[in-house]
């Protein structure tokens, strides 16, 4: 590893950086464990700062000694959301480095309003607003207006660019390669090459800092009010977002499966359409859509407010890949509480009402008199009322680790989420 100027100036270095830690842990307390777990490496192989998912952090000492105290706070409070928002791992099977921008302007942002900065220190990334958006929504922004949409050259330090300078052509094979140090989000090989001799460290690290990471989301949602400055919506918002990359299990091979088998494709007499129902004369065949509505129930009693963000997160990840145009989502206790059309990106932060009983009837019931209903995922504990009679559409039951065992619907098909362990 490339050491800075001699050991003094290393040990001023990490003295700095262990300050600035101890600082960012007063206004944002719920990052106190991340900044406990990180470990420090001084190389000069880094332009910048960049973090590991495994909690390395890898700082060039010439820019942490180009940056004030204060500064120094607010960038390594940057890095450990990074490592408190998952985004190593929301990024794998997308443009990382796309996805890396996405949640510097989100942090930034987060951190200008929390932090009290009215410009963002070391020529950071800067979108008003990106506070309130999900990544996902930021990168269909980025995609559609990179031509365009102002950027910088890397995270910290980068010069003017338009966006697809950075991530290169639409539809290319990724950023170009005077862009491949852009980012600070810096993936798992790239630990190996640079720390051959601590690969098993890192394997075991991982794991840790996944769950010190779990924990950082739960103490920022508890935490969402604290300081009463009205930014509260905005990191909680941020903590629940993240939580759709957290969880990769089986389940959700079950559900991308199942969303794939419903997706509408040719037009077909395989399942005649139902707008004929009232014909004895003639069969109409189904139609034909380049995107379709993907149609959601759920169950919204009481058990199900912490597994309700799970599921429409992993929803959300999977329409994309399904060309789901728009989710209808249907509220349920035991009446229809909320009956609307929202963007899969939506999902992220929906809004839940309801928490009371638990009879879904009504909610399959509309969808059943909807002719252009095909295919229905419910999300429930299975402690339910449900029609006893098949619906006239495909049905994936969703449940949680806890949901009532002996639940068995005479249709459609059962899947069991798994926990995080």
């Amino acid at each position: 590893m490339s050491m800075g100027a001699g050991p003094v100036s290393e040990r001023e270095t990490l003295d700095r950086i262990a300050r600035g830690l101890r600082l960012v842990t007063a206004p944002l307390p719920h990052l106190a464990g991340l900044a406990a777990a990180v470990r420090v490496n001084i190389d000069e192989r880094v332009p910048t700062m960049g973090v590991f998912a495994s909690g390395r952090l890898v700082v060039n000492p010439a820019f942490v000694a180009r940056l004030k105290q204060n500064e120094l706070v607010f960038v390594l409070a940057h890095e450990l959301l990074h490592l408190a928002l998952r985004t190593h791992d929301r990024a794998k099977g997308s443009g990382q480095l796309e996805f890396n921008y996405a949640h510097d302007y989100i942090i930034n942002d987060i951190l200008r309003v929390e932090l009290g900065f009215p410009v963002i220190p070391a020529g950071g990334l800067d979108m008003p607003g990106a506070r309130e958006k999900s990544a996902e929504q930021i990168v269909l922004e980025m995609r559609r207006n990179a031509d365009l949409m102002p950027s910088k050259s890397s995270v910290f330090e980068g010069q003017p660019v338009t966006l697809r300078g950075v991530v290169g052509p639409a539809g290319g094979s990724g950023p170009p390669p005077d862009r491949q140090q852009a980012g600070d989000v810096l993936d798992d090989k790239t630990e190996r090459d640079l720390f051959p001799e601590e690969v098993a460290e890192q394997d075991r690290r991982l794991k840790e800092m996944a769950a010190a990471a779990e924990k950082a989301l739960a103490l920022a949602r508890a935490m969402g009010a604290m300081n009463g400055r009205g930014t509260a919506g905005a990191m909680q918002h941020q903590a629940v977002s993240a939580l759709r990359g957290l969880y990769r299990t089986p389940w959700e091979a079950i559900l991308q499966k199942w969303l794939e088998s419903v997706a509408p494709g040719e037009r077909t007499f395989t399942r005649p359409s139902r707008r004929g129902a009232d014909r004895s004369d003639i069969v109409l065949p189904g139609r034909k859509r380049e995107s379709w509505r993907l149609n959601v129930v759920l169950d919204t009693s009481g058990s199900m407010g912490d597994v309700i963000p799970r599921v429409l997160g992993a929803v959300a990840d999977f329409c994309d890949a399904v060309a789901v145009e728009e989710v209808r989502l249907v509220q349920c206790d035991t009446e229809v509480t909320s009956d609307e059309l929202i963007e899969p990106a939506q999902l992220a932060d929906f809004q839940v009402s309801g928490y009371g009983g638990s009879d879904l009837t009504p909610a399959m019931l509309a969808l059943a008199d909807d002719p252009l209903v095909t295919a229905c995922l419910v999300v429930t504990d299975g402690d339910i009322q449900y029609p006893p009679q098949e619906m006239p559409y495909s049905v994936l039951w969703v449940l949680p680790p806890s949901g009532a065992s002996g639940f068995r619907p005479p249709y459609g098909h059962v899947v069991t989420m798994q926990g995080t362990d």
